[in-house]
């Protein structure tokens, strides 16, 4: 499936608002890393991202 440039860069646009609107909330950048670290891992092993998260993923 072909991705257009677009839809990367506002998926990206959308990403970089969440990780600020959560650290003006009082998250701990070292938590958002980690968040970020544990799903890129998790994406790497599986091969796709799934579509609903649950423990049997995890």
């Amino acid at each position: 499936m072909a991705v257009e440039l677009n839809e990367i860069e506002e998926a990206e646009v959308e990403l970089e608002e969440w990780l600020v609107e959560q650290a003006e909330n009082g998250v701990p950048e070292i938590v958002l890393i980690g968040l970020l670290r544990d799903y890129a891992d998790d994406i790497e092993q599986l091969g796709y991202v799934p579509r609903m998260w649950g423990e049997s993923e995890r």
